[in-house]
């Protein structure tokens, strides 16, 4: 009886040649920015990004540095972009709208600190004043008028 439901699946299948033809020549369409595997990402400027009350430009310079893996094994661009925006793996964080928190410095530390707790290394070896530092920078990102 299976064998006899095979057959006219099959047969049912082949009866229509330009099916799978047809489904494979519509048009990709896409609702969000390109990825950025595809796209151009240009390095925000960390010189030019606003600095978070009770931070200092000291600390956004090397959360800046930290985020592109220059110093302390940071590996955040790796899932966020070089520009911040977003890859498949790693959300856009230059809109000011963050999925877990309310954008502020303190949400924004309580989530990489929970990040480098489940995935330990993942995030590089940053000590506290580095996570200050990498929270510092991407609050700026999402606040960056340019």
């Amino acid at each position: 009886m299976s064998l006899r439901l095979l057959v006219l699946a099959l047969a049912a299948a082949c009866a229509w040649p330009g099916a799978a033809r047809a489904q494979s020549e519509a048009p990709a369409r896409s609702l969000t920015e390109e990825l950025s595997v595809t796209r151009v990402q240009i390095r925000p400027p960390a010189e030019a990004l606003p600095v978070p009350p009770g931070y200092s430009r000291a600390q956004i310079l090397l959360g800046d540095r930290i985020f592109h893996g220059e110093a302390a094994g940071g590996q955040c661009s790796t899932c966020h972009g070089l520009d911040a925006k977003g890859t498949p793996v790693g959300s856009d964080l230059t809109t000011g709208m963050y999925i877990w928190g309310d954008g502020s410095v303190k949400e924004i530390r309580r989530t990489i600190a929970h990040n480098m707790q489940i995935a330990p290394g993942m995030d590089g070896n940053l000590r506290p004043a580095d996570v200050d530092a990498v929270a510092a920078y991407i609050w700026a990102l999402g606040r960056n008028q340019q």
